[in-house]
């Protein structure tokens, strides 16, 4: 199975029936500044001026993946960012990146990534294992508080 990068590289000489690279540069951007609107394969295909069936087409030819999958990559992609940077709820980071609810985020990103958003969080976040730290009971009171429920 063929994954397709999440940035588009525009250096590969134009293949026929594939998009120019100004024309993926300029669906990547409307892309990119809307991550948390709806994203149509229609909206996408009218900002190059093409019709549905034939941006489709190039567009697959060109990047490797439907638009549709690409959006959902590059919406994860801007959830990761943005979960590393900050302390924001899931659902938070879910709404502000194009997911309807946690739920629709959670079940995409576990099916793309392969482990649910919590986990890969703690996993990649500096913050979140600095904090796993800090409630973790250290051995000496461990001692001190079982004494105290005996």
């Amino acid at each position: 199975m063929h994954i397709a990068p999440l940035t588009p590289t525009f250096d590969n000489p134009l293949r026929p029936g594939g998009l120019p690279g100004w024309q993926i540069r300029q669906v990547t951007a409307y892309i990119d500044a809307n991550l948390d609107a709806t994203l149509r394969t229609a909206s996408l295909a009218a900002t190059v001026g093409l019709s549905v069936s034939h941006f489709t087409r190039a567009f697959k030819h060109s990047v490797g993946v439907p638009p549709r999958v690409f959006v959902i990559r590059r919406r994860l992609a801007a959830a990761c960012a943005a979960m590393l940077a900050s302390d924001a709820p899931l659902t938070a980071i879910a709404h502000a990146h194009g997911f309807c609810d946690q739920s629709h985020f959670t079940r995409t990103f576990h099916e793309t990534i392969g482990v649910a958003p919590h986990a890969w969080r703690c996993g990649n976040s500096e913050h979140c294992r600095r904090k796993m730290d800090q409630n973790t009971i250290p051995l000496e009171n461990s001692v001190i508080s079982t004494k105290l429920v005996s």
